[in-house]
């Protein structure tokens, strides 16, 4: 069985991995919302459990989508 290649730029795989990394670390971090050490004011939204996994959600569609784009026939 042959195996099918397909060629995605060097930049576009970084800046995948990129994404991915910060979603990790967005998620390894989150606080409860009931948390007396977060800020709901001041701290950035990704600093909750709510936030963070908004941010790797829309992450995996954004990473999800261009890996689907690339293997779709032209």
């Amino acid at each position: 069985m042959e195996q099918e290649m397909i060629v995605i730029s060097k930049p576009l795989v970084e800046l995948m991995l990129l994404q991915l990394h910060r979603a990790e670390g967005y998620c390894t971090k989150a606080k409860s919302i009931l948390d007396p050490t977060l800020d709901i004011v001041n701290d950035d939204a990704t600093a909750s459990y709510a936030g963070a996994s908004g941010y790797a959600s829309a992450t995996m569609r954004d990473v999800i989508s261009t890996l689907e784009s690339a293997v779709e026939p032209n």
